[in-house]
């Protein structure tokens, strides 16, 4: 397994002002605030923090493993570079946190999705991982020589809930991975898993030759090719020959794009995490498939085509069908 991403780094961009808004939305975003505001000693120290942050003082962000950094500026307008630090993860504990986000497709759908599931914290907490920040773990550190949390630093606390917000694989990147190189690990595991036979294997303390040799299942054979005069010619966008008289191309183009639309959206809605409570929904009549593919608006020569199955369905006509 890698080791986390030493030397890894992302630069994000100044936020404008926050004035008059919360500083997170997120359950995660609201976490490392708490871990903020109940390990600083100074209260009015995080009051002037809060007043800079929300004033748009602070600059661009440096992320890397273990480290956030920030120029802020006081109102006089003088800056100071300021860093909070937190603990990246060994290999071994990362081991463990993607063995429990592999192990749900849920976790895996919802981190691309740009969301931290409060499940995946516990499931997480429960391997003896803590995601999120815990009192006296962000350690700040400033040019203008505060031993605690000085306004800057605070204010930097303050700006990052806002980046974390939309973003919890910054979180991740504290931790020691980058988005690449973590969502690289889980693909890994999951081909481990499905070589194994079994979601639920843990690999661990299996020798690595049989791992890397179980980690990419076989691929299928070529099928082998119809016998001559059996099978038509494919069809073949822009080619110079004729896919005969009953074979509309226009139609056969629209049913293609409406079936990959649906696959896309089942596929969707299986790795959704509430998929297994909801029944699957009843296969559609003839008529309600023709309606469906008349409210798409295909064009007047497919709705031509539609038109005596609505008929025969329900007496709809396509322009009340596409309606």
């Amino acid at each position: 397994m890698s080791t986390p991403a030493e030397g890894f780094e992302r630069v994000l961009s100044a936020l404008p002002p926050a004035r008059g808004r919360r500083f997170a939305a997120t359950w995660w975003g609201e976490r490392w605030l708490g871990a903020l505001e109940d390990g600083a000693l100074e209260p009015e120290h995080l009051r002037a923090g809060r007043r800079l942050a929300r004033a748009g003082a602070v600059g661009a962000v440096s992320a890397r493993p273990g480290r956030i950094t920030a120029v802020v500026q006081d109102r006089d307008g003088t800056g100071h570079r300021c860093d909070i630090q937190l603990p990246a993860f060994d290999g071994h504990t990362w081991d463990r946190l993607v063995d429990v986000v592999s192990a749900e497709a849920g976790h895996v759908a919802a981190l691309l999705d740009r969301d931290l599931p409060t499940a995946l914290a516990q499931d997480a907490e429960a391997a003896g991982v803590e995601l999120l920040p815990g009192i006296g773990e962000l350690e700040p550190t400033c040019e203008c020589g505060a031993w605690d949390h000085c306004p800057h630093s605070a204010a930097l606390g303050y700006h990052w809930a806002r980046l974390l917000d939309g973003e919890p694989f910054l979180l991740l990147l504290l931790r020691g991975r980058a988005e690449r190189e973590l969502v690289a690990g889980l693909q890994h595991r999951a081909a481990v898993r499905a070589a194994a036979g079994s979601t639920a294997e843990d690999v661990r303390g299996t020798p690595a030759a049989r791992v890397y040799a179980a980690a990419v299942p076989p691929l299928p054979g070529t099928p082998p090719e119809p016998p001559a005069g059996e099978a038509g010619p494919p069809i073949r966008w822009g080619g110079g020959r004729s896919p005969g008289e009953d074979i509309d191309p226009q139609a056969l183009e629209f049913l293609a794009v409406q079936a990959a639309g649906r696959a896309r959206l089942a596929f969707a809605e299986a790795l959704d995490p509430r998929h297994a409570d909801v029944p699957p929904p009843p296969e559609p009549t003839l008529g309600q498939d023709a309606r469906r593919l008349a409210a798409a608006r295909p064009g007047e020569q497919i709705l031509r085509r539609l038109a005596p199955v609505l008929r025969d369905a329900d007496g709809a006509s396509p322009d009340r069908a596409s309606a």
